[in-house]
């Protein structure tokens, strides 16, 4: 749908989702061979025959990152990718590392090969389909070269000095205002993924603390393609079956604060359009049974149902104005979170957040348009008639990162099959009643609001507009304090909390 940005960090696609019916436990999708070798190292594999031309995809998790450094450790778990994507070997000297990241790397959608946060490291390369040989390098690569790496002297200071490692860190930016909200009163403040190594860095220290925390028994390979299962698990125990090492102590947890109901203001040097953004954040529920997907899928349609409103109500008032609102829901650190976004020039922000606002309340207070949800429906059924056709084109990028990512945040992945009968049945039980419900309980809960400005266009401030959300969505009433019996005075007024919205489950998948 045109305008809808939902990039889920936890499942995308129709498929990274789990069961409904009277609170059963749900099966993970067959379709995913698992393995595991005596050291602990993990694989899984997910064979595409019907996407025989689609490249082969290779994702190396490893629980740890930048949680794991002690203060005179700071900069590490991001030094280690670096030098690991410049480490020589014997099996691969200068020419031969050169050529095999030519061919390692998607030319139409090139990827980082190395993604670094609080709590875990991802390596990724893209081959080319039907390169049996190629895939054998591959995992000889990730085995030698960032499984069971011997660093040197020269892979130290490649990792130190060459500029433009193509290293990537979630967040991208830990020093993003929002972000360094939801830091707050959490143990990942003073861990930034993307920290670089001060001062003079021992090349015994950091082979120590990798030695440390890059153990096998916390590395799963996840692998999606059309290859040979048989051959790619010969292969696979071949190359990590001599790792050696084992976790002594576990990697903390990441875990995010909540977005405090509160107004942030943000100045960009080259914007040239203001955003408003509201930001509900609820605490994440992982799918492992039917219960919590009913309330998924209960949730997720009223806030596209709200959404839709919006865009509706946008492209009635603003039709020539640029304005632009978007969707996007996701799930990071064991919180869940959903921002509904709106993009306007300067000079309508002060009308496009009015408008906002007053159809927003009448949601909350007429609910959805009956129309509206009809048609919502109906393109639901459309979209679940033509799952297997969707399922069939979707590539092997997308369906290895909802494995991994669904995995991370503990959402059990079912076949398409399982799937469509589930979705069908949750489907013939709606009703408008049950998402104007959904509705106002979103609604109902106090969302931080966020307004980016271009520096030279500053007109207005985030608290102008929380104050005007707030009086309108989310009054706070006076409550009256009864007196104790045996006092004849009368408590003054106190200013209460309203009542907190019932938790909504972030949405997964649509």
């Amino acid at each position: 749908m045109q305008g809808l940005k939902v990039r889920y960090i936890i499942g995308v696609v129709l498929l990274s989702v789990t069961g409904f019916a009277s609170a059963e436990p749900l099966q993970p999708d067959p379709a995913w061979q698992q393995g595991k070798l005596e050291n602990g190292f993990n694989w899984q594999l997910l064979q595409t025959p019907q996407r025989p031309n689609d490249r082969i995809q290779l994702r190396l998790a490893i629980k740890t990152g930048s949680l794991s450094e002690k203060a005179s450790e700071k900069g590490y778990s991001y030094l280690i990718p670096r030098m690991a994507l410049f480490h020589q070997s014997e099996a691969f000297p200068a020419a031969t590392l050169q050529n095999f990241w030519r061919q390692a790397t998607d030319p139409d959608m090139p990827l980082p090969p190395a993604v670094v946060s609080y709590d875990y490291t991802i390596y990724s390369l893209s081959l080319p389909n039907n390169r049996p040989d190629l895939v054998k390098q591959a995992l000889s690569w990730l085995a030698t070269s960032v499984a069971g790496a011997q660093y040197t002297e020269n892979s130290l200071q490649s990792g130190l000095t060459v500029p433009n490692i193509p290293v990537a860190t979630l967040p991208v930016n830990a020093n993003d205002p929002v972000w360094r909200a939801r830091l707050n009163g959490s143990a990942m403040l003073g861990y930034d993924p993307g920290q670089k190594p001060n001062g003079k860095v021992d090349l015994a220290s950091v082979n120590s603390f990798y030695q440390k925390w890059y153990t096998p028994d916390v590395m799963t390979l996840y692998v999606a393609g059309h290859v040979d299962s048989r051959m790619l698990s010969d292969s696979i125990t071949q190359a990590f079956s001599s790792l050696e090492g084992k976790r002594s102590e576990p990697v903390s947890v990441a875990v995010l604060s909540s977005v405090k109901p509160q107004a942030i203001d943000i100045l960009q040097d080259k914007s040239t359009q203001d955003t408003l953004s509201l930001i509900w954040d609820i605490d994440w529920l992982p799918i492992k049974d039917s219960n919590v997907l009913l309330r998924y899928w209960g949730s997720d349609l009223a806030r596209e149902a709200i959404y839709r409103s919006l865009q509706k109500t946008f492209k009635q008032k603003f039709a020539e104005d640029g304005v632009t609102p978007g969707l996007d829901c996701r799930v990071q650190y064991q919180k869940a979170s959903c921002t509904l976004a709106i993009s306007a020039p300067p000079e309508k922000m002060a009308a496009v957040a009015d408008v906002a606002l007053n159809e927003l309340a009448t949601i909350k207070q007429n609910g959805i348009d009956p129309e509206l949800f009809n048609d919502m429906m109906k393109e639901k059924q459309v979209q679940l008639s033509q799952l297997f056709a969707a399922y069939a084109r979707t590539s092997t990028d997308v369906l290895i990162s909802q494995r991994l990512i669904s995995q991370q945040n503990g959402v059990v992945d079912i076949a398409p099959e399982q799937y469509q009968l589930l979705r069908q049945a949750f489907l013939g039980t709606q009703n408008l009643e049950q998402v104007n419900m959904e509705a106002r309980r979103l609604l109902s809960q106090e969302a931080a609001i966020v307004l980016a400005q271009p520096k030279e266009k500053q007109t207005m401030d985030a608290e102008q507009i929380r104050q005007k959300f707030t009086q309108v969505l989310w009054p706070k009433l006076p409550v009256v304090v009864e007196p104790a019996p045996e006092s004849p005075a009368v408590a003054e007024p106190q200013e209460g909390e309203p009542a907190p919205a019932l938790p909504i489950p972030a949405p997964l998948t649509r």
